[in-house]
């Protein structure tokens, strides 16, 4: 497949943006400015920076210029989502390729949080929340991101939320939880209970135990 000028223009621009070390709301040269650095027409600059802000890379704010983006990761969420339905048409597995990655993710996440007195009391909080239908989805959200937040790892805690909007997405391929509130309280309170004992080997069996319900609709299709 023949690359474009433009495409090729994305790299140069990211190496451009690192060079100078450029950071999140700086603005980047003008348009003429891009176009004379790197000796290409005005369609090559406007086409790489429309796939850069497609990306978060770059941010374009009409009548005041361009400025490097946050490069949020809800920047993947599309193609993820593509991704996961279309791969999810015959068996699921786009689903279930995505609960993988998801539970791997956590577990290790959720080990590093053993002993975080704080984080209980937040996390508790959450599963009082989860009795109610009303409020339990953002309580079963913020659950996990806390987790997320007190591993201290920006970028994990970015790939939590995309996954879970992802998730939220695409459940509809495998009908509605069959669970009541309960059983979802118990579930993040098993979770709870394996930090607050600091057992690594328990809080594998919780988060395992907190994706079983889904395997089990994934399979039951």
């Amino acid at each position: 497949m023949r690359v474009t000028r433009g495409q090729e223009l994305v790299g140069e621009i990211i190496e451009l943006i690192d060079r100078r070390q450029l950071r999140a709301g700086d603005p980047l040269p003008t348009e003429p400015r891009l176009m004379e650095e790197f000796g290409v027409a005005r369609n090559s600059v406007r086409e790489a920076l429309r796939t850069l802000q497609a990306l978060g890379i770059v941010e374009i704010r009409h009548g005041y210029g361009t400025f490097v983006g946050e490069a949020s990761m809800a920047a993947l969420s599309p193609s993820l989502l593509f991704r996961t339905r279309a791969r999810s048409r015959d068996d699921l597995r786009g689903l279930s390729d995505l609960l993988e990655v998801r539970q791997v993710l956590e577990t290790a996440l959720t080990r590093k949080a053993v002993g975080n007195g704080k984080l209980l009391q937040a996390l508790g909080e959450c599963v009082d929340k989860m009795a109610d239908p009303e409020t339990a989805p953002a309580a079963d959200r913020r659950f996990h991101e806390l987790i997320g937040e007190a591993a201290g790892n920006e970028l994990a805690l970015e790939l939590i939320r995309l996954f879970w909007d992802v998730y939220q997405q695409t459940e509809s391929l495998i009908g509605t939880p069959a669970s009541p509130p309960a059983s979802l309280m118990d579930k993040h309170q098993r979770i709870l209970e394996a930090i607050a004992a600091g057992n690594g080997e328990l809080v594998g069996e919780a988060v395992s135990e907190h994706f079983d319900e889904i395997r089990k609709r994934i399979a039951a299709r």
